[in-house]
């Protein structure tokens, strides 16, 4: 990954509060991240390698257990691990952004 897709996703946070709060006015905070990438598909991105995070690592532990391949139990545990890793740091990364989500929606206009 070329940007940290977290700090991308502060930077949007961050642009959306200054907006609430009157400090920007809509279309400058409406603009795209620096590499011409929105909010929207930073997020889903981020969603996809999870996804193909879970599904390499259950499908290292299927061909694991059947036999059907020469990997070995430290493979696929590193690969469950990393795995395991991507989805807590999904879930803390959604649960800061539902946090910010309700600290915008709580400001007085």
């Amino acid at each position: 990954m070329s940007s940290d897709p977290i700090q991308a996703l502060t930077q949007q946070l961050q642009a959306m509060a200054d907006m609430a709060a009157g400090q920007v006015s809509a279309p400058a905070a409406a603009k795209t991240l620096e590499d011409g990438s929105d909010f929207q598909s930073v997020l889903r991105k981020a969603v996809l390698e999870v996804n193909a995070a879970q599904n390499s690592a259950q499908a290292k532990v299927q061909a694991f257990s059947t036999g059907e391949s020469n990997m070995t139990l430290e493979e696929v545990m590193v690969s469950l691990q990393k795995a395991n890793l991507s989805f807590q740091t999904m879930i803390a990364v959604r649960n800061r952004l539902v946090d910010a989500y309700k600290e915008v929606t709580n400001l007085q206009v």
